[in-house]
């Protein structure tokens, strides 16, 4: 067996320089595998399953995953034969090109035999159809999801009573190969699975692949040889060759590949995908509430949606592409020869980890050090990513969490730090805007959501009860009254809404952006609105084309806040006047200048606080210029305003130049 340098990356860790501490890996763990330390998440190795969750979450790009592509350079450098397995999602990581196609251009980096992977699916259908004829299982959970797996051992190792012992499709082909061509070289799975890097290295069926590329991967190792897919000519795969194990990536594919016929109506089968169905449904087995004989479970919508999988498609395009290719292929008849008998089988260990449960004593302190005295100090806002506050006592306790991570605790020490800070008079304005916004939002969720949600309720009983109860004409008078309390509780939900998501802003993904473009742009998504209005516009960009370091969506959406207000200005019609210029050397400026009704020199100084609002007749919640605000600051930004009444309005905004 081929020996490679050994590497102690492990298969998920942090940028630390990237990470901006947003907490969505903690949230979005089924493992609860992440903690706090040093203010960086960390992967704790020994609860991680490699399910990749954390990767495909992070909206910062902060976690990075092993690489396989330096070892397998290795591999292809060394001068002995090196074996390629494809995963049979591959044609739908590149739809642009054909599958022979795919196939030649990985044979051309250097593998001396491609084979696909739906060989051992099809072993793999096979044996759990034997398994599940010999009905020795009540229940069988499948094992071809790697990370539901390492889930079940080291979070519910008693279901592993119920799992069946029957190798992944990827071991299976290794084992094919090794015995089939009496093959000791290195064997690399390509693929878009993660788990798939720690299943090589699992001492239960380790010993069989000895590396694992992410298509990802794939295309940094063909940019290093300079090898372009849609330049290459057409290869079919080495035998032995796949049947139905081609349809194994989609969801549902492995009882397909089985070919069991089963009745929906009979309750034999239940196919869960993602991480909290999959937990559900553990649950309840592990209560013993699943009649189910057959459970198919996969962390992702099936292995065409894998965290590394390559292209930018829905899940439904790329089953329709994975489709049409086993289908193509299975037309073309090709009958795979006899396989020999391969051991299919594995072994499972309890590996089982259990966090620390804090006493009440322990959850205490922890309160008090965000000044959480009593039990009404407990707003239990969800600000924090939490359900509750106890919840998050009990994470920073176990070491997932920080004990700041607490709205209305940061508030306060916002507050406190800015009457500290008395010469940083623009700071301390600014501070105090999203304090204010702050304070609201983290009593807000608890204090209106929850008996929003129940007039709601109770609003719809009473609909349903004086339908079943009261004669015409009484019985539309009620209605319309009632009709009129639920739109406007509605109303007060999402005003809830937009506070929270104010509340939360996420920080600028800063690209180099054409002004021109992105003007044009806003300009067009509210064209219709301006032609209804009668509002004429004139548009002055500067010669040539200025540009600005800023983020495309978070910038057009100051934009389009602007535009809107300057055309509810408007009502009967007018000018709009936008332009754009350099100012100085390292800034641009934009102007956008109305000629509505204007705003009062009392209310100048307030445009920019939360919920402050001019407009009537439920136009607005005063959060749209608060947003502007927070996002322009965020830009290392300016906004001005200049207005007068009947004559109007004039918005400039400067913001950073790109260096051309």
């Amino acid at each position: 067996m081929f020996k490679g340098k050994d590497t102690a990356i492990p298969v998920v860790e942090t940028i630390k320089d990237r990470c901006r501490r947003c907490y969505s890996c903690i949230r979005n763990c089924p493992a609860k595998a992440i903690r706090i330390e040093r203010g960086q998440a960390m992967v704790i190795q020994e609860r991680c399953i490699g399910c990749g969750r954390c990767v495909r979450v992070c909206a910062q790009k902060a976690k990075k995953i092993e690489s396989g592509v330096e070892r397998t350079e290795q591999f292809l450098q060394s001068g002995e034969p090196v074996y390629a397995i494809l995963a049979p999602s591959f044609p739908a990581a590149y739809p642009e090109a054909k599958a022979e196609q795919i196939v030649a251009a990985v044979a051309a980096a250097g593998f001396s035999r491609v084979f696909s992977v739906a060989v051992g699916a099809d072993l793999v259908a096979r044996a759990f159809r034997e398994l599940y004829q010999k009905q020795s299982y009540a229940t069988l959970i499948t094992t071809s999801c790697p990370a539901v797996v390492s889930y079940i051992e080291k979070h519910q190792p008693s279901l592993l009573l119920f799992t069946a012992p029957i190798v992944s499709p990827m071991i299976a082909t290794g084992r094919l190969l090794r015995s089939m061509y009496s093959f000791t070289g290195p064997i690399v799975f390509i693929g878009p699975c993660i788990a798939k890097k720690k299943e090589k290295s699992d001492p239960k069926v380790s010993g069989v692949i000895d590396e694992v590329l992410t298509f990802h991967e794939l295309n940094q190792l063909l940019d290093m040889k300079r090898i372009a897919i849609a330049e290459q000519g057409e290869r079919e795969l080495d035998q032995p060759w796949p049947q139905l194990g081609s349809i194994f990536p989609v969801s549902g594919g492995l009882l397909r590949s089985t070919e069991l016929a089963h009745d929906l109506l009979s309750n034999e089968v239940i196919v869960a995908e993602g991480p909290e169905r999959v937990l559900e449904v553990l649950r309840h087995v592990e209560q013993g509430t699943v009649e189910a004989r057959i459970l198919d479970l996969l962390f992702c919508q099936g292995c065409i949606d894998g965290p590394a999988m390559n292209s930018g498609l829905s899940v439904y395009l790329r089953k329709d592409i994975v489709a049409n290719y086993c289908r193509r292929w299975l037309d073309k008849k090709k009958t795979a020869p006899a396989l020999e008998a391969v051991d299919m089988t594995r072994r499972f260990t309890r590996e089982a980890h259990y966090l620390p449960l804090p006493s009440e004593e322990d959850i205490a302190k922890i309160f008090l050090q965000i000044d959480k005295h009593n039990p009404s100090d407990e707003l239990n806002c969800g600000a924090c990513g939490y359900s509750s506050c106890r919840e998050k006592a009990i994470a920073v306790y176990q070491g997932r969490a920080e004990v700041e991570m607490c709205l209305p605790f940061l508030i306060e020490r916002l507050e406190k730090m800015n009457r500290e800070v008395l010469d940083a008079q623009e700071r301390l304005i600014h501070a105090a805007r999203l304090t204010s916004m702050g304070e609201v939002a983290a009593g807000v969720a608890h204090e209106i959501n929850n008996p929003v949600a129940g007039v709601l309720t109770y609003v719809k009983l009473m609909k349903k009860k004086v339908q079943e109860q009261l004669p015409e004409p009484t019985l539309s008078g009620i209605l319309r009254y009632l009709e009129i309390m639920e739109t406007e509780m509605r109303r007060v939900s999402e005003i809830v809404k937009e506070l929270l998501d104010f509340a939360r802003p996420t920080d600028p993904d800063v690209t180099r952006i054409s002004v021109t473009e992105l003007m044009k742009k806003s300009l067009f998504l509210l064209s219709h609105q301006f032609e209804l209005q009668n509002i004429h516009i004139t548009e002055t960009y500067p010669e040539p084309d200025e540009f600005i370091q800023a983020d495309l969506k978070q910038m057009q959406q100051v934009l389009l806040n602007i535009l809107i207000n300057a055309a509810q200005a408007m009502p009967k019609g007018g000018a709009l006047f936008v332009r754009s210029r350099q100012r100085g050397v390292d800034q641009v400026e934009i102007e956008i200048q109305d000629t509505g009704e204007g705003i009062p020199q009392e209310h100048l100084g307030k445009i920019f606080d939360p919920f402050f609002t001019t407009k009537l007749e439920k136009k607005g919640t005063g959060l749209g210029l608060s947003v502007v605000y927070s996002i322009v600051v965020k830009h290392h930004g300016t906004i001005h305003v200049q207005s007068q009444v009947s004559v109007g309005t004039t918005f400039t905004l400067r913001l950073p130049r790109a260096v051309p």
